[in-house]
């Protein structure tokens, strides 16, 4: 059968050759005003050994930011040939291996050749390929996949074959028979079928430049395979989007947003409310993102989807830290070591997550409008939470202080009072020592009228910090003789006046 095939080839090829056909194929163009194009040619000998060299021309406006040509029927791993221009009027080639929908990476490749005729020549960028080891990836005999790929926009000029490139602006993908575009010579073609104006130098260097040359094929027929043709993004834009700006939305605006209602409103259904409609959305963008990754080929195959999966399968256990710390709160009164837990490891997934976002727009390649617009979003929402909590909790105490006794923020320090933890506890005791020092004592003096009753002043605080102190435990002391007093009426079941046991036992002035 093989036998049978490669016979049939040689009789096909030995009879285009007697009649001229022998030619590289009609340009194959596409994108907007079909202004991006490709023409093949192989030699008829590598066509009949399946083996040998493949040449091929790229050509797009040289307004054109790059355009590419690839072997395979999707990014991820193909072979790519890169071109743009290298600021000197000439053109580079770069081979780049895909992975993905990303930008592909550089890759040394030997065996391929930038050859004469490649420049910018009458606004046209231009690149003359010869590439020796395209086969088998290519059939040399069979129709195979290739894509393409371009950007109209933006400036591009370097001579780095490892530059970076903008994300495409659209990308096309087609079956080529390569059996179809026999050559007669195992050479440049493209110089030689424009009658030989092509230029002077640019052959033979891998990954290089070049130059001259108005080198245009197109003496054969057209190789597209039918119903090979077709154009579109391997994923859909909306799919793309949608995940980013979804991601985005949650990790830099919901959730920084939906940790701020609690301190501001300090009600925890609000809070609650809010933070469940961001994890939902976590989840479908999560979704997409994976629909997208899997369609791609790159999942778990970066940093941004095992960072993306492993914060959101950590972000899981923060509904249920959250219900425990609410249980815990309402039963303590004040803040514990769960309620902790959930606060900063709420924040910490926040900056992770952000951080990701970061990463997904440099693996999208995304443009700098992008990347800037969400720059700007972290550091004004997000930075602007994370500034705010010292403010918040500076706030909160505060209002915690001023709050009456029986309130639920000042239950824990009741508790604990009433206990008898007030008396044994050193600080306390401490403080009601130093208290002491700037009440009213009551002193008795003598005149030479007789006997008067005087008070001296209290002391006066002698620094900002002495009068702060005096203020805070006072405050606590009349804190402390309520809740004194209250404990004192449970354990006797009727009301209890309790006297301030810091204050000095004044005797009575005699009567005159």
């Amino acid at each position: 059968m093989g036998l049978g095939h490669s016979f049939a080839s040689a009789i096909a090829l030995v009879a285009l050759h007697s009649l001229g056909a022998l030619a590289v194929s009609a340009p194959h163009c596409v994108g907007a005003n079909s202004q991006v194009c490709f023409t093949w040619g192989v030699p008829s000998a590598a066509i009949q050994s399946g083996t040998g060299n493949v040449y091929f021309q790229l050509r797009a406006p040289a307004t054109y930011a790059w355009a590419g040509l690839g072997i395979g029927s999707r990014m991820s791993g193909a072979q790519i040939f890169l071109m743009y221009k290298d600021g000197t009027g000439n053109v580079t080639l770069s081979t780049r291996t895909g992975t993905g929908h990303v930008m592909p990476q550089h890759t040394q490749r030997p065996a391929v050749a930038l050859l004469a005729g490649s420049g910018v020549v009458d606004g046209q960028m231009i690149a003359n390929v010869r590439c020796s080891d395209c086969a088998p990836s290519a059939s040399l005999s069979a129709a195979s996949g290739w894509l393409s790929a371009w950007k109209a926009t933006g400036a591009l000029s370097s001579q780095d074959v490892a530059a970076r490139i903008d994300y495409h602006d659209d990308h096309a993908v087609f079956q080529i028979d390569l059996g179809q575009a026999a050559l007669a010579e195992d050479e440049n073609p493209f110089v030689a079928s424009s009658g030989g104006s092509g230029g002077s130098s640019g052959g033979g260097t891998n990954d290089g430049t070049g130059s001259g040359g108005t080198g245009s094929g197109g003496g054969g027929g057209s190789i597209v395979s039918p119903g090979g043709g077709g154009s579109g993004s391997g994923v859909s834009p909306a799919l793309r989007y949608g995940h980013g700006v979804l991601m985005m939305i949650v990790w830099v605006i919901l959730y920084p947003a939906g940790a701020l209602l609690m301190p501001l409103l300090g009600k925890w259904i609000f809070h609650a409310a809010f933070q469940t409609i961001a994890f939902l959305a976590m989840w479908a963008g999560l979704g997409l993102g994976y629909v997208m990754a899997d369609q791609l080929g790159i999942f778990w195959q970066n940093t941004h989807t095992r960072l993306g999966i492993i914060v959101c399968a950590l972000m899981f256990l923060q509904p249920i830290l959250g219900a425990l710390h609410h249980r815990s709160f309402k039963s303590a009164g004040r803040r514990g070591p769960l309620s902790h837990i959930h606060v900063w490891y709420g924040r910490a997934l926040m900056i992770l997550g952000i951080i990701n976002g970061g990463l997904g727009l440099q693996l999208a390649n995304a443009g700098m409008p992008f990347r800037t617009a969400y720059i700007v979003l972290s550091a004004v929402i997000a930075g602007s939470y994370f500034l705010a909590i010292p403010w918040l909790e500076l706030r909160k105490a505060k209002s915690a202080r001023n709050q009456p006794i029986g309130s639920p923020s000042r239950k824990g320090l009741a508790e604990s009072a009433a206990s008898g933890e007030t008396s044994t506890d050193f600080v306390q005791e401490l403080y009601l020592k130093e208290l002491k020092a700037y009440k009213t004592p009551a002193v008795k003096e003598n005149d030479s009228v007789g006997q008067v009753q005087t008070f001296s002043e209290p002391k006066t605080p002698k620094s900002p910090e002495e009068a702060d102190l005096a203020s805070s435990l006072q405050e606590y002391e009349s804190m402390a003789v309520e809740i004194e007093g209250q404990d004192a009426a449970q354990q006797s079941g009727t009301p209890a006046v309790l006297p301030d046991w810091l204050e000095a036992e004044t005797e009575e002035a005699p009567k005159h």
